[in-house]
C-alpha cells in the first residue's frame, strides 16, 4: 500500500502546494470566477486531446481550449455591455455543456468520465507529477521575482499603473498562471473539484494572515495539508479522493472563517 501511495502523494504535495500559490493571486486580485469558469473549458478539451492523441494529448487540448475560452471571455467583456462575470459565466456554462456533449459524441473514451471531473490521483503516472513539478516551479519563479509588483497591481491597480507598471502583462501573469496550473491538476483532481483547492486555503487564510507575504507563504502549506488530509482520509474510508479533497477544502475554510469570527473584536 505505501508503493501504491508513493507517486499519489508526491503528486498531490506538488499540487497542494501550486494551488496555494496561484489561489492567493486568484483570491486578492477577484479572479476566483474567472478560475470557476476556466476548470470547466478544460473538460471538453481534455476530451479532444485524448480522442486525438491518446492519454498524452489531455494536457495539450485542455491547454489549447483554456487559452481559446479565456481569449473568448475577454472578448465578451470588451465588446458587449456585459460584465466579467457574466462573460465567465458565459464561458463556464459553454465550457460544461460542450464537454458533456463530445464526452457522448465520441463515446466510449479511453478514460472514464470520472477521471476527467474529479480526478483519478491514485492512478497517476511519472509524467503527470513531472508537469506538475514543471508548472509548479515556473510558478514559484514568477512570484519570486514579481511579488511585490503582482500584490500591488491586485490592491491598487492605478497605483500599479502610475508607478510604471505594465497592466496587461501583471494580467497575463496572474491568468497565465491560473490556466497552466488548473491544467497540469486534472490527472490528480480533476476539472470541476480544482476550483476547491484554487480558492480555499487563500480565501480563508485571507482573513486570519496579517500581510499579503504571509499568505503567499501560509496558502501552499495549507494546500500541501488539505491534499494529503483528504488523500489518506479516502484511502481509509474507500471514499473518492478528489471529492475528499474538496470536502476537506471546504472544512479548511469554515475553519478559518470561525477563527476570524472569534479573533474579531465584538461590538456592542
Amino acid at each position: 500500500m505505501t508503493v501504491i501511495l508513493l507517486l499519489p502523494t508526491i503528486e498531490l504535495i506538488i499540487v497542494g502546494a501550486l494551488c496555494g500559490i496561484v489561489g492567493v493571486f486568484a483570491v486578492l486580485k477577484g479572479r476566483v470566477f474567472f478560475t470557476e469558469s476556466i476548470t470547466h473549458a478544460t473538460f471538453p478539451g481534455a476530451i479532444l486531446g485524448v480522442v486525438i492523441a491518446g492519454r498524452n494529448g489531455l494536457f495539450l487540448g485542455a491547454l489549447l481550449m483554456c487559452i481559446g475560452m479565456s481569449w473568448l471571455m475577454r472578448r465578451l467583456t470588451r465588446l458587449s455591455t456585459q460584465t466579467a462575470q457574466a462573460s465567465a459565466g458565459v464561458v463556464l456554462t459553454v465550457g460544461f455543456a460542450l464537454g458533456y456533449f463530445l464526452n457522448k459524441w465520441f463515446a466510449p473514451l479511453p478514460i472514464r468520465i470520472e477521471g476527467f471531473l474529479a480526478g483519478s490521483v491514485l492512478s497517476v503516472r511519472l509524467i503527470d507529477v513531472l508537469v506538475s513539478a514543471v508548472v509548479l516551479v515556473v510558478v514559484v519563479g514568477i512570484v519570486n521575482s514579481f511579488h511585490s509588483s503582482l500584490i500591488l497591481y491586485c490592491f491598487d491597480e492605478p497605483g500599479f499603473v502610475s508607478a510604471g507598471g505594465k497592466q496587461h502583462r501583471a494580467e497575463a501573469l496572474i491568468l497565465g498562471m491560473i490556466v497552466a496550473t488548473v491544467v497540469c491538476v486534472i490527472p490528480a483532481i480533476g476539472t470541476i473539484l480544482s476550483i476547491a483547492l484554487i480558492a480555499a486555503p487563500a480565501a480563508g487564510l485571507k482573513t486570519v494572515v496579517a500581510s499579503p507575504r504571509q499568505l503567499i507563504v501560509a496558502a501552499p502549506v495549507a494546500g500541501v495539508v488539505i491534499s494529503l488530509a483528504g488523500l489518506f482520509i479516502a484511502v481509509y474510508f474507500k471514499l473518492s479522493v478528489g471529492g475528499t479533497i474538496a470536502i476537506a477544502a471546504g472544512v479548511f475554510y469554515c475553519l478559518c472563517m470561525s477563527l476570524s469570527c472569534l479573533k474579531s473584536p465584538r461590538t456592542t
